[in-house]
């Protein structure tokens, strides 16, 4: 997925190549559109943290289709308490489906409790959420294009064939060429629920200072720290980089 800087395979890219490189490009593109659905589309604090908790789901996609495509024996045994349990690539996407649904599922219901509010007496199924959330609000174009972004991250990060490599060497800012990582099944998955964790902690304390001051700024903020969480997740966990220069110049940039 990443270059490993450990064995010194290859040199760490810039933090400039990393920004400007299309995977991230991509990534804050399809992020910046629900900043149309708050100004134009009349989104509420709702809408956008639904339109976050779908993206959980293509994430997940991509990471079950990650797991799915693994050459047999290069994930190792998952561990469950101690104990192998499988090491078969489709059992194991399997397993995490099973897993990542339950995740949702509790999200959903912590989110649905604390940020429903009218939307709650709308809503009563699956046909009136994608009729009045996915449809109404024009919710499916930033939900398509966050699909596509994770997909190109998938092509340059994971699948990384011939047509990618000499793309990026047409870069301007030459990226390392390497192998991607084999990861091991449980990497796989606790990177999963670790990018999500973090991303959805920010979310929802953004989410709670929109709700209590009522207004369209904190939702555009709400937006914004998304996607700076969301692209330095992305260094760290795409291009195994390390947070500490990221940190100070984004610090640099806010103060």
């Amino acid at each position: 997925m990443g270059y490993d800087q450990s064995q010194g395979a290859a040199p760490a890219p810039s933090l400039t190549a990393m920004l400007l490189h299309p995977t991230t490009l991509f990534l804050v593109g399809a992020n910046a559109v629900p900043i149309f659905g708050v100004l134009y589309w009349g989104w509420d604090a709702f809408v956008l943290l639904m339109l976050y908790w779908m993206e959980t789901a293509i994430i997940g996609f991509w990471t079950i289709l990650r797991i799915a495509i693994s050459p047999p024996g290069t994930l190792g045994p998952l561990l469950v308490n101690g104990r192998p349990v499988t090491n078969s690539s489709l059992a194991m996407a399997g397993f995490f489906v099973v897993h990542a649904c339950a995740f949702m599922g509790g999200h959903l219901l912590f989110l649905w409790i604390a940020f429903a509010g009218a939307w709650a007496r709308k809503i009563h199924g699956p046909i009136d959420f994608y009729h009045q959330i996915i449809v109404a609000t024009g919710f499916w174009l930033p939900l398509l294009m966050m699909f596509i972004s994770r997909g190109v991250s998938f092509l340059f990060h994971v699948l990384k064939p011939d047509m990618i490599r000499k793309l990026e060497r047409l870069l301007p800012f030459r990226m390392p060429q390497s192998e991607p990582a084999a990861d091991d099944a449980a990497t796989i998955i606790i990177g999963f629920y670790g990018r999500m964790t973090i991303m959805h902690m920010a979310i929802v304390f953004g989410a709670f200072i929109a709700v209590f001051v009522g207004s369209i700024a904190p939702l555009l903020i709400l937006v914004v720290l998304k996607t700076v969480v969301d692209v330095g997740l992305h260094l760290a966990m795409d291009f195994r980089y390390p947070m500490q220069p990221f940190i100070r110049t984004t610090v640099a940039v806010t103060s």
